[in-house]
């Protein structure tokens, strides 16, 4: 009986290869998640603005070449992270036509979302005065209680995401400085403006 050697192969780069005759070696990811940990922003980035599938994966956006190109030009233009490109195209404030990408200032959702929260904690707290008060039982108290502050920290939660959050991003990617200064108005009437990674001053859509 003869022993063969046991060898082992250890492949330390990121890609496949021809490791030695009839050996061939894959680098397969056992999922989207472990692929995307696994890869640096470049290699993504590449990936994304030749694979639609990639880009709706990492941006929740199905578009075409042109607009999946000018999208991750943002994003590296802005130093943007996948979740923060997400939020500004999941809350209008960048929206995207059949070719160009537009960045739609709303300085008003961030105003309404203020007044939205006062008012939902406003009548959440008159909700858990009139249970405070109440002749009923400890039980009845902690399912009442448990309802409102469900209800408060659904509200709160979308109320940032989708109106305050986003405006935010705006501000602090230096996007904002790049477009036209917007009156009340232009966001009243949400006023777009191309988002041309060619210049610094954007034209009106």
């Amino acid at each position: 009986m003869t022993n063969q050697a046991n060898t082992t192969n250890i492949n330390i780069a990121d890609q496949q290869r021809n490791a030695n005759r009839d050996y061939y070696e894959f680098n397969l990811a056992s999922s989207m998640r472990v692929y995307m940990s696994t890869r640096s922003d470049d290699d993504l980035d590449r990936i994304a603005a030749t694979n639609q599938r990639m880009f709706k994966y990492r941006f929740g956006l199905t578009a075409n070449a042109t607009v999946r190109s000018k999208i991750i030009a943002i994003k590296r233009r802005y130093n943007l992270t996948d979740p923060e490109v997400r939020a500004l195209v999941g809350s209008g404030q960048i929206s995207v036509k059949q070719h160009e990408v537009f960045a739609t200032p709303d300085r008003v959702s961030p105003v309404l979302g203020f007044v939205f929260f006062v008012i939902v904690s406003f009548i959440c707290g008159l909700n858990i005065f009139s249970i405070s008060i109440a002749q009923t039982s400890p039980w009845t108290v902690f399912i009442a209680l448990g309802m409102i502050f469900s209800v408060w920290g659904l509200c709160i939660y979308y109320t940032k995401k989708f109106m305050v959050a986003p405006w935010r991003i705006l501000e602090r990617s230096g996007i904002l400085k790049d477009i036209p200064n917007s009156s009340i108005l232009d966001s009243l009437l949400m006023r777009s403006f191309i988002v041309d990674m060619s210049y610094n001053t954007h034209n009106q859509n």
